[in-house]
């Protein structure tokens, strides 16, 4: 029983369908078929029972069965009478013509005239005259008989009249009827059947070949799709009717989510031009407008059903925040906020020197020059020459810019060395990777108070791997953060969004390396990247 259930279950969309229509067609025929046989078969049974009375009437009233009814000599007339009419008839088999002694003078069988009437149904029409149907059975089997009494012409009764119709007869006349039904039934269920294969065909086809299970699942991974994207969509058919939204939509557009399908955009969002795209059917890409005060980058595209436009969708994103994310993914950012923190530190010493000229400390003037220009030339002189990546060397030198103006000493190990050639590895790469740490590690130091803040900074490059190590005597993170630190969204820091380590991470596992974190709280922490320069090549 399970395991019939189970294939119930599992079975195809176009079977259910094709077993559902025929089992409708079967059982409304079934119920047709029934109201029809019950029918016809009261429809035979009246008929006949009215012919056979008819019958009986017309030779009750004939002029030879009442002259010669009850004279026995002239039976001959009344039996060729008789004869003549049942030759006449197809309806008709069994007359039967008798005086008030109930002696046969007519009957199918010659050798029963003369006999007395058997079936014990004609006591009603010799005794009380009645005209009546009744079923009984005869010297020719079971019958439904018709008895009309015979009056002479003075009014008294003289005999009666039986005409009747074999039940044999009577029942191959109803199955007659019964098998027209039956095979009309099977010719209707056999239409009916070929009908659900083509409606199931078809829809079928309609819903491009795809079950109810792998329907509901779709639409689930649609929606759970459309709600995780940040980038608003909003689609229409080719009325103009909104036929599908996504939160991020009705959010940057401020709609009421209950009245927003079915609306026509140009009443929701008359800026997005959809209707020109389905118009034109050409695709529109990155034009911009703005909604509700912020500017959003729009991308347009007619929807086609074969050579057909049958709407149109749009997609819509913050531009702020798309450039944010470019850059922040790209490392664009670390090195315009490392430039930026040179340029800073480089105008602190230019007011410094100025401030000392201004005092006539110019012995002073020289020599803060001279220690500042030895030592900026040293960390100088290490990174360009080890570092030959400019983007990276650029990025280290603005980081240990902005770490002076903390109050921090970054060091470079002296053994760092990265060359041009990086394999799959591109700059932008390591340069979100080594922002992202050395700005982390700044921030452990920020809330650290110690004599000496330091950041070691190892970037080495081998054969096949790329090795980066960034150290701090920070804060250092608890045991049980460890796991934590790398989740999107994830952070210590009032204010943070908590993507930088997220992108660390995803950045490393994207080219196959590895990432490992080593902390002890209260005195630091140590983060170790290993990058392989080729697919699948590790040390």
């Amino acid at each position: 029983m399970n395991r019939f259930l189970n294939k119930t279950i599992h079975m195809k969309l176009q079977t259910k369908i094709m077993l559902l229509m025929i089992f409708v067609v079967f059982i409304s025929i079934s119920i047709t078929v029934f109201y029809i046989s019950t029918w016809r078969t009261n429809e035979i049974k009246e008929e006949t029972e009215a012919n056979i009375m008819n019958m009986a009437t017309i030779i009750a009233n004939s002029p030879v069965v009442i002259e010669n009814l009850g004279k026995y000599d002239n039976h001959y007339l009344i039996q060729d009478f008789a004869n003549k009419i049942l030759k006449s008839s197809q309806d008709i088999g069994i007359i039967v013509i008798v005086d008030m002694n109930n002696i046969r003078y007519a009957h199918p069988n010659e050798e029963r005239i003369g006999k007395e009437f058997v079936g014990g149904d004609e006591k009603r029409v010799l005794e009380n005259g009645e005209r009546y149907i009744s079923v009984a059975v005869g010297t020719l089997g079971r019958q439904i008989r018709a008895f009309v009494p015979v009056f002479d012409t003075k009014g008294g009764q003289v005999g009666f009249v039986m005409v009747s119709k074999t039940m044999a007869s009577y029942k191959e006349e109803i199955n007659k009827s019964l098998k027209i039904t039956i095979v009309s039934t099977f010719i209707g269920l056999l239409i009916g059947a070929i009908g659900a294969f083509f409606l199931s065909t078809n829809i079928k086809k309609t819903l491009l070949g795809l079950e109810p299970d792998e329907i509901t699942r779709l639409y689930i991974q649609r929606e759970g799709m459309l709600d995780a994207l940040h980038e608003g969509i909003i689609a229409i058919d080719e009325k103009s009717h909104i036929t599908l939204v996504n939160n991020s939509a009705i959010k940057m557009l401020n709609l009421n989510a209950d009245h927003i399908i079915g609306s026509d955009i140009q009443e929701v969002f008359p800026s997005c031009k959809l209707g020109d795209v389905i118009a034109s059917g050409k695709a529109e890409y990155y034009s911009d407008h703005t909604i509700n005060n912020t500017l959003v980058v729009i991308n347009r595209v007619p929807i086609k059903d074969g050579g057909k436009i049958v709407g149109a969708i749009a997609t819509f994103s913050d531009r702020t925040k798309v450039k944010q994310l470019a850059e922040e993914i790209t490392g664009v950012r670390q090195i315009v906020d490392a430039l930026r923190a040179n340029t800073h530190e480089f105008m602190n010493k230019l007011h410094t020197i100025l401030g000392l000229i201004d005092l006539g400390e110019i012995v002073e003037a020289k020599k803060y020059i001279m220690d500042e220009t030895e030592k900026h030339q040293k960390i100088l002189t290490l990174v360009i020459r080890n570092i030959k990546d400019p983007a990276i060397a650029g990025l280290i030198i603005g980081k240990t810019s902005r770490a002076n103006e903390l109050g921090i000493k970054m060091k470079i190990d002296r053994n760092s060395a990265l060359d041009r050639n990086t394999g799959k590895i591109d700059s932008s790469a390591l340069i979100t990777i080594l922002g992202n740490l050395i700005e982390n590690a700044m921030e452990a130091l920020k809330c650290n108070i110690v004599n000496s803040k330091i950041i070691e900074v190892l970037i080495k490059e081998h054969n096949n791997k790329i090795i980066i190590k960034i150290k701090d005597n920070g804060i250092g993170i608890k045991t049980e953060n460890l796991e934590k630190i790398f989740e999107k969204g994830y952070s210590t820091k009032e204010g943070s969004r908590g993507q930088g380590l997220f992108l660390v991470k995803d950045i490393v596992e994207a080219l196959q390396g590895s990432i490992l974190v080593e902390s002890v709280l209260g005195q630091g922490t140590l983060f170790t990247v290993e990058l392989p320069k080729e697919d699948g090549t590790h040390d």
